[in-house]
């Protein structure tokens, strides 16, 4: 049972709330940035040619903004920051889970400039998207950590019961962790290597051929087709599995609807040739994917096994 003064903690967690709204909103600004291939409009760093307002056209509007944003973001974290470790009482509870979004945000920066500096080498482009959503996503877990430490009426907060899951279950959950990783791994490489209409066709690529090839900027393409494929089928079983257990097959569900979504949303991408607003929601939903696969496995991670629970219980029958 933790002890924390509820006024404090609803701020804090409501702080880590729109921060990580704005971090979103700043992922989704970059996948516009890279839409209007404005990624280079500032070809320094962390400057704009060598100012900090430079002269506006439209693209280096976007990349500048996108820069601006990001400071917004840095300051908030700075702000909370302060705020939870001015507070005794909230410092052990935010020690390591601010350490990890700090350490996320540090390297995310240094990941920024080397983006602008190396000329947006692919695996540069990729690492920036994969650092950028896990960021997002820690801000989410601090917010619902924070939120769930809050004291209720009579001043402590119980931990709510969780049915135990099976090693089963918790594997699949943790296989579609790793299913959604690697799509954002190929995404950032579609993207860095201009591969978005390396398939020109859908379902099939440039002819009647689902995989005509796994070689080049093709085979990048189909990869990132057929794991998403995977990655629908993997909540498609996760959902089903977890169907008798509320919060987790509410998150399941709402994975496997965002996951059918991006399939529609890629298919248009590939089909109208990569519009501006398509390449944007495309992003926006992969992000919101990740947040919510985020909150599935933060259920799990607090839901105890079957096996730990046994054990529990025959250490009590011991006793």
């Amino acid at each position: 049972m933790i002890r924390i003064p509820q006024i404090r903690t609803q701020w804090l967690s409501t702080g880590f709330v729109v921060l990580c709204a704005l971090t979103y909103c700043l992922i989704v600004f970059g996948a516009m940035v890279r839409a209007k291939d404005a990624g280079l409009s500032c070809p320094d760093w962390p400057l704009c040619f060598g100012e900090v307002i430079p002269q506006f056209d439209v693209k280096v509007a976007f990349e500048w903004g996108h820069r601006l944003l990001a400071s917004c973001v840095s300051v908030g974290l700075i702000a909370l920051s302060v705020f939870a470790w001015a507070k005794p009482e909230l410092r052990s509870l935010m020690k390591r889970r601010l350490s990890v979004a700090w350490i996320l945000l540090l390297v995310q920066i240094v990941f920024g400039g080397l983006t602008v500096l190396l000329k947006l080498a692919p695996w540069t482009v990729s690492a920036h998207l994969i650092l950028g959503n896990s960021f997002c996503l820690t801000l989410l877990w601090i917010a619902c950590d924070l939120h769930a430490c809050t004291e209720l009426k009579t001043g402590v907060r119980e931990m709510p019961v969780r049915l135990p899951l099976s090693l089963g279950v918790r594997a699949l959950a943790f296989a579609t962790v790793a299913l959604l990783l690697f799509q954002f791994v190929l995404g950032g490489l579609v993207s860095g290597h201009y591969a978005g209409l390396a398939c020109t066709t859908f379902p099939t690529c440039n002819g009647d051929q689902i995989i005509p090839e796994f070689a080049g900027r093709i085979g990048l393409h189909v990869l990132h087709r057929l794991n998403g494929f995977l990655l629908l089928l993997s909540f498609l079983v996760l959902a089903f599995a977890v169907r008798k257990i509320e919060r987790l097959s509410i998150f399941a569900k709402t994975g496997l609807r965002i996951v059918f979504l991006q399939i529609f949303i890629g298919a248009g991408n590939v089909l109208l040739k990569l519009p501006f607003e398509l390449t944007a929601l495309h992003t926006a939903f992969a992000a919101a994917l990740a947040l919510v696969t985020a909150l599935l496995i933060r259920e799990v991670v607090y839901t105890p096994s079957e096996t730990s629970q046994s054990a529990t219980m025959r250490m009590v029958e011991a006793r």
